[in-house]
């Protein structure tokens, strides 16, 4: 089978609609007193440093901290809170419309895949 098809099954599965009450989990804890900056199509990955999901929104991934913490809001898509998530960024940049797949912890079964939007500054 053609490997773009499979890429796009995968990404498929992992966008389909939760039912309702799934989606709202409430804003990210991250954020919190925080301001929203102009939205980048792109954001410089430290080494050491990579995404994460949101303590209490499974639907957003976080990056960095200190100063300014980006969030980027999947929409539909999320993943466990325990995933391992895998990203393979172009360079030293993580860009909306990379993937990011998740991994079970414990089983190593792959998870969803979702799209990454663009990424939202947040300051203090």
């Amino acid at each position: 089978m053609n490997l773009k098809v499979i890429l796009l099954a995968a990404v498929l599965v992992g966008c389909t609609v939760l039912p309702p009450g799934e989606y709202g989990q409430g804003p990210p804890s991250e954020l919190a007193g925080r301001r929203a900056g102009p939205p980048q199509h792109c954001v410089d990955m430290r080494q050491g440093e990579g995404l994460r999901i949101s303590e209490n929104n499974r639907h957003t991934l976080v990056y960095g901290s200190g100063r300014t913490v980006w969030a980027n809001f999947l929409g539909q898509c999320r993943f466990n809170t325990d995933d391992i998530l895998v990203t393979e960024p172009f360079g030293s940049s993580i860009c909306r419309g990379d993937i990011v797949r998740s991994l079970d912890r414990v089983s190593r079964i792959p998870g969803p895949s979702c799209v990454l939007s663009d990424f939202i500054p947040y300051t203090r």
